[in-house]
């Protein structure tokens, strides 16, 4: 400010100089009493500088001084609202961002938690088919016998065309087959009853060669330990979508219902799939020790059960603790780690333990799941057994004349 004022001085006193030789170069021709033109001068020129200095300062000196606003300011002010407004609308997006991903983060977490369910219920799903056949096939029978019925009333028939079978639980799967409740190739879990047991029981079917099978043995990770005792030979042990052995009771019902076949899918460890069937498969009751009638094979695994050095046609079922076997000095399922109608001991063992890669610990041992004919000295990879009525007759008695 002092330097403002010093400006402003050296400024009036150059202007009062200048006037002051302006008028010594043209003096007046008349001599005056007084100059009070000058004064007047003065105080007009005083107030032109004033307003000069005015715009001056407001120029070039108000705008640097603080707490004073100019126009500038002024538009400063008025980009600093819309910039406030415009940090506030961003602020306002990046809380709704923000919510926007906790959402997306909660429905991501929900599909992951519907996708695991829904891998759940495809499992449930697959599981009530086997109910769903069940039912299918029970209103199939009745929706048959009914117009049975009707015609039986309109037009007499021979009763021999005519099912005196009332609905209930299906005998065996190749039943439910037959009624159409399973129309397509594969695996089925149906609960069925056969002749002489008192309550039904689940049942693994299977739709092979347009026949329904069930399946009584099945091998195929070792998962389920087959060195077991009598009674669970007798009852079943393991799991139905796995490993399992449907249980000696079962067995006995489903092959002396009807004449019945077995049917049994072998592979090896390179892959080769093979397999036997024999046209008469039987099992009798637990007071004759489950013995086992089998014959007429034929297959291209080779006939391992009917064999003439190990024949097992005749022989009593024997685990660990009960030994049933042809051989008089030692027990064939201990000694071969499983269960089986072993003669002296074997020539097919499909109950034996289950070797990674068929290769077994002692080579000479033999205790794994054998079929002689394919291997000897080495166990299968996979193994199923599986009965349905036979379609083949049994041959004829031969008639001799040999005294009895």
């Amino acid at each position: 400010m002092k330097s403002f004022g010093l400006f402003r001085g050296v400024f009036l006193l150059t202007v009062c100089i200048a006037l002051v030789f302006a008028q010594g170069e043209n003096p007046p021709k008349k001599k005056r009493r007084g100059c009070k033109c000058l004064k007047k001068y003065m105080t007009e020129v005083n107030a032109i500088v004033d307003q000069k200095l005015k715009k001056f300062e407001e120029k070039y000196f108000v705008s640097a001084l603080p707490g004073m606003p100019t126009g500038s300011e002024r538009l400063t002010s008025a980009a600093d609202r819309r910039f406030i407004k415009l940090s506030a609308d961003v602020k306002e997006s990046k809380d709704v961002l923000s919510k926007l991903n906790t959402t997306i983060r909660t429905i991501k977490d929900q599909f992951l938690t519907q996708k695991h369910d829904v891998s759940a219920l495809t499992s449930l799903l697959h599981k009530m088919d086997g109910v769903v056949n069940n039912l299918t096939e029970a209103v199939h029978r009745i929706e048959v016998m009914q117009p049975s019925q009707g015609e039986l009333r309109m037009q007499p028939s021979p009763l021999t065309e005519i099912s005196t079978r009332p609905p209930g639980y299906p005998r065996d799967c190749h039943e439910v087959y037959n009624w159409d409740g399973m129309k397509f190739k594969g695996d089925y879990y149906i609960m069925i009853k056969p002749d002489g047991l008192d309550k039904p029981f689940k049942a693994h079917c299977k739709v092979f060669n347009n026949s329904g099978w069930t399946v009584i043995q099945k091998r195929q990770d070792g998962s389920v330990d087959f060195f077991r005792k009598w009674k669970e030979y007798k009852e079943g042990f393991g799991n139905l979508e796995g490993e399992f052995w449907l249980g000696n009771d079962y067995i006995h019902a489903l092959t002396t219902q009807d004449d019945t076949m077995v049917h049994m899918d072998m592979e090896d460890w390179t892959g080769k799939h093979l397999y036997a069937e024999y046209d008469h498969f039987s099992v009798e009751g637990e007071n004759e020790n489950y013995r086992l009638h089998v014959s007429g094979y034929h297959g291209n695994a080779g006939d391992s059960l009917t064999s003439y050095w190990e024949n097992h046609d005749g022989m009593m079922f024997s685990t660990h603790d009960k030994d049933n076997d042809g051989r008089y000095y030692d027990n064939c399922a201990k000694a071969y780690h499983g269960a089986w109608w072993f003669n002296n001991c074997f020539d097919s063992h499909l109950n034996g333990k289950y070797y990674h890669k068929g290769f077994h610990s002692n080579y000479f041992q033999r205790d794994g799941i054998q079929w002689n004919s394919i291997h000897m000295y080495s166990s299968l990879k996979n193994v199923e057994m599986m009965v349905k009525p036979s379609d083949r007759p049994k041959p004829a008695a031969k008639i001799t004349n040999d005294v009895v």
